[in-house]
């Protein structure tokens, strides 16, 4: 029967085409030996990667050679999105790096079988069932765009193999009760309402500053992804006395959007909220420019603008474009991302980083399991994954590298969407673009004061968002409208800076 609905489910996603946003699957042994040996190949090619200076970095060597444990990774590996997949993938290389260099599970190393969705629904189902049946992983990560993580999910979830998102934003996700789908990325809810209390922190900074945002809109792809991200901007400006001007959405991987950002000129919002993937984001960012808008705020929700590619396509004319983030170097895990530098040649961006943490949750969970003697099945790790938690530090390893201190699967309600296996302790850093680079304007902190529930997505009123004085950042924002960027003279948008709040 569980075979039949996953045939079934396939044959509906090849139907409706491509949608996108953002030991054996019962035991530890049986066929992960010979899936071993068809992976051998993709993990030895990730051991090594060229280095800052163009040569070759060796890799650490492992002290594990048990039998490996087989863990799935579901990415979009080629296609528009393959520049997204890698950077994934060079995060889960180096973590496995790390924990296998360590010795691994006990003595058995950690191995990576790839599943490469082509962007697509229905090649992410295929590969999901293959990386299940015939490479027989015990866990999944993945799968980035919030379409195909929706279905990919679904399969998983017939075959009771875990799985975990590293940074699928989507909240119907988690809302289906799902047993053995677990989300460790902020959802689309958190994003917005990080990114909206930044706009009122930032009027609310400096009354004599000419910085005062009354009006939000939204330029987005036309997905469900896409969708949510114009309904949570319209909720969380209704909660904060913030008018909503609209939403512009346009079909993913649009050839032109002259006509999408001249409604968007139309509207003229005092601060205009962005969801666009890498490709759109080069796009929608170049073509503002040639219409000549130039909002006074334009605030990205991470995806796209916090990519490699990105920053090289359009040059100067990021200056001061801002950006949610999840992770930024220099904040937090500067040991890691200067390893990731070295090791790639790039820095580490939110979507490495939160591919990185995954695998060093299931290495805490896995070795949990080991050190109580229990049997590692995909059962037994679904059920370690349900009452994990983790406060700063991996057990034995790395800190939490993102910007906050918590990992929980928890349960819980906001607005009416339930959610079920999602870490609740989520939050955010805004960062800017200036002079060609990303530089950290505003972290989140949400006070402990005991909410629950459907409080815990709440945005809490400015009175006591009083960020702690141990993280040492507040805001303070200057009149300057021009800056000066690595393209050369570009008008632009407001500069941001922190400084140390006494």
């Amino acid at each position: 029967m569980r075979k039949q609905l996953v045939a079934l489910t396939l044959s509906a996603a090849m139907a409706a085409g491509m949608l996108s946003g953002c030991g054996g699957y019962g035991s530890g042994s049986g066929g992960q030996k010979d899936a071993a040996e068809a992976a051998a190949a993709g993990t030895a090619a990730s051991t090594t990667a060229a280095g800052s200076d163009g040569t070759a970095e060796p890799a650490k060597a492992s002290t594990a050679d048990g039998e490996p444990i087989l863990i799935g990774a579901l990415y979009p590996m080629t296609g528009a999105l393959a520049d997204s997949g890698q950077n994934m993938k060079d995060g889960i290389d180096l973590a496995v790096e790390e924990i296998n260099a360590a010795g691994g599970i006990s003595g058995r190393p950690i191995q990576i079988v790839y599943g490469d969705t082509q962007g697509a629904n229905a090649t992410g189902m295929t590969e999901m069932e293959r990386l299940i049946t015939q490479d027989k992983v015990m866990a999944v990560m993945g799968a980035y765009q919030s379409g195909v993580t929706e279905v990919v999910s679904q399969v998983a979830e017939n075959y009771q193999v875990p799985m975990i998102t590293a940074n699928a934003t989507s909240d119907s996700l988690t809302s289906h009760g799902y047993e053995y789908f677990f989300r460790l990325a902020p959802t689309n809810m958190m994003f917005i309402r990080d990114m909206e209390q930044y706009l009122l922190d930032l009027s609310a900074k400096d009354p004599a500053d000419d910085i005062d945002v009354k009006s939000v809109a939204v330029c987005a792809d036309n997905t469900e992804l896409g969708q949510q991200t114009a309904t949570w901007a319209k909720y969380f400006a209704e909660e904060n006395g913030l008018e909503f001007k609209g939403e512009v959405l346009y079909s993913q991987g649009a050839a032109d959007l002259t006509s999408e950002v001249l409604q968007l000129k139309s509207l003229n919002p005092d601060a205009l909220i962005v969801d666009n993937y890498v490709s759109d984001a080069i796009l929608l960012t170049k073509t503002m420019n040639e219409q000549g808008y130039k909002p006074n705020i334009m605030i990205a929700k991470a995806n796209g603008y916090t990519e490699s590619s990105y920053l090289p396509s359009v040059g100067g004319l990021a200056n001061g474009i801002l950006t949610a983030t999840e992770f930024l170097p220099g904040d937090k895990g500067t040991k890691v991302s200067d390893a990731f530098k070295a090791k790639y040649g790039v820095d580490m961006n939110g979507h490495s980083a939160e591919a990185y943490t995954v695998v060093w949750i299931f290495r805490t969970a896995l070795q949990n399991l080991a050190d109580a003697g229990k049997e590692i099945t995909s059962e037994a790790l679904k059920d370690e994954l349900s009452t994990l938690e983790i406060k700063d530090a991996f057990p034995g390893g790395e800190e939490i590298i993102l910007p906050y201190d918590t990992i929980k699967f928890s349960e819980s309600e906001f607005n009416g969407i339930p959610y079920k296996n999602t870490n609740m302790d989520g939050k955010l850093t805004i960062a800017q673009f200036q002079d060609g680079s990303l530089v950290t304007v505003w972290h989140r902190s949400i006070k402990d004061d005991g909410r629950k529930g459907e409080q815990l997505g709440a945005a809490p009123p400015f009175s006591f968002i009083a960020i702690p004085i141990a993280l040492h950042f507040y805001l303070y924002y200057n009149n300057s409208k021009t800056l000066i960027g690595i393209g050369g003279s570009q008008p632009c948008y407001f500069k941001a800076d922190k400084e140390v709040r006494e």
